[in-house]
């Protein structure tokens, strides 16, 4: 199972102005340590993200734009991270309940 996912916020480059557009950003997240069966490990996965994504789209300066161009990054991360977030519990689920069917049978 992949133990770090990518966030990456794409509809922030096509907002952004062409010098700002090559660089969009994207960061990852580990998550090796939680068990994704778990509710609380889950919970510590969405504060994870939630820490990335604010870092990672984190603006200089307060004026109208800048606050556009955050929350337009933040809104990109968060989309892209919602699948990746689905597959990674789906996954986890699956590896459990495989595990728990080698011990019945076994």
């Amino acid at each position: 199972m992949k133990k770090t996912f990518v966030l990456a916020a794409a509809a922030f480059a096509a907002i952004a102005t062409p010098a700002m557009a090559k660089d969009a950003p994207d960061t990852s997240v580990a998550i090796g340590d939680l068990d994704l069966t778990k509710q609380a490990d889950q919970d510590k996965l969405d504060n994870r993200i939630d820490n990335a994504v604010r870092r990672m789209c984190r603006v200089e300066g307060f004026d109208l734009q800048a606050r556009k161009l955050e929350r337009s990054c933040r809104l990109a991360a968060e989309a892209n991270a919602a699948p990746q977030i689905e597959l990674a519990i789906a996954s986890a689920r699956e590896e459990r309940f495989a595990a728990i069917e080698l011990d019945v049978q076994g």
